[in-house]
This record gives C-alpha cells, sequence and structure tokens, in this order.
C-alpha cells in the first residue's frame, strides 16, 4: 500500500493509501510484539527470559532501523526526486512482493496440503 500511494494525484487519495498502510504496518507490528512463540513462553514461565528479551531487542532495533530508512528517505526525495531508476526499481520490487502473495494465499487456503493428500 506504501508503494502505491506515489501512483495518486489528490491529497486525499494519497492520505487514505499511506494510512491503509501504516495501519497494517503498526498491526504488524503489535501482533510480532504481543504474541510470541509458545517455546518463548514456556522458557519465560520456567524462569529463562533470555529468549525474549532477544525478541524484544531484534524487534526494537527492526522498528528503530526502518524508522531511520523511512525518516531519510522522507527528507531526501522531496529535494532531489526519485531517479528513473530507482522508481522502475520500485515498481518491480512490487510486483515480486505482490507475486509472492500467491504462495502465501494457497498456503493459508490449504491448497498445498489438499494436494499432498492427493499424492498419498
Amino acid at each position: 500500500m506504501l508503494m502505491r500511494a506515489h501512483l495518486f494525484r489528490y491529497t486525499a487519495q494519497v492520505g487514505a493509501t499511506l494510512a491503509a498502510g501504516l495501519a497494517a504496518l503498526v498491526l504488524l507490528g503489535l501482533g510480532l510484539a504481543l504474541n510470541p512463540p509458545q517455546g518463548y513462553w514456556r522458557g519465560a514461565l520456567q524462569g529463562d527470559t533470555t529468549a525474549l528479551d532477544i525478541r524484544s531487542v531484534w524487534l526494537a532495533a527492526a522498528v528503530a532501523a526502518a524508522t531511520v530508512l523511512v525518516t531519510a528517505i522522507g527528507l531526501v526525495t522531496p529535494k532531489r526526486g526519485v531517479t528513473p531508476f530507482w522508481g522502475r526499481f520500485l515498481e518491480i520490487a512490487e510486483s515480486f512482493v505482490l507475486l509472492t502473495l500467491i504462495p502465501l494465499a494457497l498456503a493459508v487456503f490449504d491448497v498445498y496440503a489438499q494436494a499432498r493428500a492427493m499424492t498419498s
């Protein structure tokens, strides 16, 4: 959603697209922060919080790195603009991301499990 925002002409359209993309990222971060794997919980209940501590540090570092990257892009892009190379690169990257959604959707709908079940 965030990469699609530059395609719109009007501020309301861009704002709505950016808001949807940022909301998705915030919900992803909350999901990662609030739902650690079960093994981490078991270890924490037994007194070993190392895995949760390391996970928290990595999540904080990832959020900080993303913030720095977005801020840098936001400060540089309005002054210089996006070069044709980087514009095309982003379009190709977006295409690859969209193509990866097909196998993920098939996995969510258990298509792979059904295909394996047909052969056995």
